[in-house]
């Protein structure tokens, strides 16, 4: 479904992907863990064409992401849904406006049409009728699954979470990750997680990738990465303040979501 090529980019000088490489199988769920700043982020705006690699490929179902401009790659973007990492909801719209934002701005469907498929996404994410509503008259957790909801409407092939649980307190974050399973399997997505949240990624994903200065240094099913001899990998599942990772990283190192 996804083929990411030795992707290089850089931020003023300072590389963040070093060559990165990764398949992503079409139906799996795919979590790829690292530290916060390590470009995971990064690499998801590649996928979905926000970013421009200074290097290598990223090819979804065929096509040269970074090759398509204007309304091809508006057409491919329909094909994903993303749930942004403080969900990025706007302030001024209704929560109707936001979930419905990509078929009230890019198709052509009534507004009956619209608003069915909205219904239809709250009520996914166990929201429903709550379409008058604003941001603002809505908690962190409420925020997120709307985020969801507006990930969804479109009736993607490919769903994106940016840290989906960061921010949540451990009863919504294990919402959000029954969520995501949930969903999964209703709506045979492939599905592409982004986190540094072991519990989630062990409960979320078919598979696990993690990513360390700029390159996949792991994957595997969750018993293999739990049970990974690299100690870099050891380090990070198991949240040691020292080993490998840390005692290579230099102080005051930029670093890049």
């Amino acid at each position: 479904m996804i083929a990411i090529k030795e992707l290089h980019k850089s931020f003023g000088g300072q590389p963040v992907l070093r060559g990165t490489t990764l398949q992503i199988k079409k139906g799996e769920t795919l979590v790829i863990i690292g530290r916060s700043g390590c470009g995971k982020s990064v690499l998801l705006k590649h996928i979905i064409g926000i970013l421009q690699p200074d290097r290598g490929t990223i090819t979804v179902d065929g096509q040269n992401v970074s090759a398509l401009k204007g309304k091809d790659l508006v057409k491919l973007r329909m094909k994903f849904g993303m749930l942004f990492q403080g969900a990025a909801l706007f302030d001024s719209l209704s929560v109707y406006e936001n979930v419905g934002f990509a078929l009230l701005e890019h198709t052509r469907l009534s507004q009956e049409e619209i608003r069915g498929r909205v219904a239809q996404s709250l009520e996914s994410v166990d929201l429903a009728h709550i379409e008058e509503k604003k941001p603002a008259e809505l908690s962190g957790g409420m925020k997120k699954r709307v985020g969801l909801a507006r990930a969804i409407c479109n009736n993607p092939q490919i769903i994106l979470y940016d840290e989906p649980t960061t921010g949540l307190d451990p009863i919504m974050a294990d919402m959000i990750n029954d969520l995501i399973v949930r969903l999964h399997k209703q709506l045979k997505v492939t599905s592409v997680v982004v986190t540094h949240d072991m519990k989630s990624a062990y409960k979320v994903g078919t598979r696990i990738a993690m990513l360390y200065e700029g390159v996949i240094i792991a994957q595997g099913t969750p018993d293999e990465i739990r049970n990974s001899p690299d100690p870099i990998v050891q380090q990070f599942i198991s949240g040691a303040a020292h080993g490998p990772i840390t005692d290579k990283r230099q102080n005051g190192a930029v670093s890049y979501e």
